[in-house]
């Protein structure tokens, strides 16, 4: 009997620890909520198109045509849709959203195959790393959840929140005028909040050498007053 009670006290103990950790936590790591705007009809790639890093200005009307088609074609090949999930082979161009961005919340679910490493782009020129969360060792600049503005400035992330290599993973971006938030399967990861975002800009895809997964990729604007704050907002 006494045997039993002492067991009875240790997992009551370990109870309320455990509890209390979760209430700790929770507040730091609640990602923010939000309604459903689909970035990816599960179909098609409808409302993509393929990354033209060139000027296109610059071209003469026949050179930009030919390269919009060839861009077109490298989309077609590798970036697919099948099964409710947008399929990118790791060999191909970036894509991006035609739809134009500010302030927004987005929401996805990805997994990749080994050395795989892609960029999401945000609004304003920063990009949030994703991939395989080995391939970089104890160098977390590229690990899931770093977030850069090209090669200057790099936030890696607090703690490595991935999934087992292979399984579905979730990434929720929160950008505003001034703060960029990462959460990774319910933790918040990383976080810059000296930002100044004054531009829109498209949501990009990149990455490769290797194969990625994406569904369930959503987002939604915030929608921000002059000089007071969002209420939509946490």
């Amino acid at each position: 009997m006494g045997k039993f009670a002492s067991r009875l006290r240790i997992a009551g103990t370990a109870l309320i620890v455990l509890s209390a950790s979760v209430c700790w936590s929770a507040p730091f790591d609640n990602a923010p909520e939000l309604s459903q705007s689909k970035l990816f009809n599960e179909r098609d790639l409808q409302g993509w198109r393929p990354t033209i890093r060139c000027d296109a200005n610059e071209l003469s009307p026949q050179d930009r045509e030919v390269l919009t088609e060839l861009a077109a074609d490298d989309m077609s090949v590798h970036w697919q849709a099948a099964f409710g999930i947008l399929q990118y082979d790791g060999a191909g161009k970036p894509i991006e959203t035609e739809r134009h961005f500010g302030p927004c919340i987005l929401s996805f679910q990805w997994k990749c195959e080994p050395c795989s490493s892609a960029t999401i782009g945000l609004p304003g020129g920063w990009s949030v790393a994703i991939g395989d969360a080995d391939s970089d060792g104890a160098d977390q600049r590229r690990s899931s959840g770093a977030i850069y503005q090209g090669c200057r400035r790099v936030i890696k992330p607090m703690r490595c929140t991935d999934q087992p290599l292979g399984e579905w993973n979730h990434m929720t971006i929160r950008v505003r005028s001034h703060q960029v938030d990462v959460w990774l399967n319910g933790c918040r990861i990383a976080v810059v909040d000296d930002i100044h975002l004054d531009t829109e800009g498209p949501i990009t895809l990149d990455g490769g050498p290797t194969p990625l997964y994406f569904r369930n990729v959503v987002i939604e604007p915030l929608k921000v007053s002059s000089g007071e704050p969002n209420s939509q907002l946490p």
